[in-house]
């Protein structure tokens, strides 16, 4: 459980955010076809999760836009935005604003993904939804570096994701 805050409220969170070294293992999420995937099946090589509340937020879509440019930079890592939102809305989201490098997951159907990795609010106004982190994680699903951020309304460091993603580009098979 971790404790995070959304405009002056102390929020909560359920689980264990993972650390580096924990297998993620084989979770399920649904894409912008309503399909459901499991994150074995996003690739083997290193993939990029930011996740958030909600798209409609401001500081997920600055986010989004930061992880489109980093997915030019890297293009052996694969990049996934993970809301709480509905694939349509994900995908009506990232189309209209361009970002066709990167893919929207939702974990809208099944909560298993965000509850056993720490990453489910369970009190407060935006419970049930996912909090802000980013995980990058190798094509074992095994994390490589994770950052939970304890204030929603604070952006992901692109600064140390350009770090790890330069560090394990050259290490990590895609």
């Amino acid at each position: 459980m971790a404790r995070v805050t959304c405009a002056g409220e102390t929020l909560y969170t359920d689980g264990s955010f993972p650390g580096v070294g924990r297998v993620l293992g084989s979770h399920t999420l649904t894409d912008t076809n309503w399909d459901d995937v499991k994150l074995d099946a996003l690739g083997g090589g290193l993939k990029v999760l930011e996740i958030f509340p909600s798209i409609e937020s401001p500081k997920a879509a600055h986010s989004a836009s930061q992880l489109s440019e980093l997915a030019l930079a890297f293009p052996l890592a694969s990049m996934f935005i993970v809301s709480s939102d509905l694939p349509c809305a994900l995908q009506n989201w990232r189309l209209s604003h361009g970002f066709r490098q990167i893919v929207a997951l939702s974990a809208f159907r099944s909560h298993k993904f965000v509850s056993s990795n720490g990453l489910m609010i369970s009190s407060g106004r935006f419970k049930g939804l996912c909090t802000r982190a980013t995980l990058v994680i190798d094509g074992g699903n095994s994390v490589l570096h994770s950052c939970l951020a304890l204030d929603l309304m604070v952006g992901m460091d692109l600064n140390g994701l350009q770090g790890v993603l330069a560090h394990h580009a050259s290490t990590v098979a895609v």
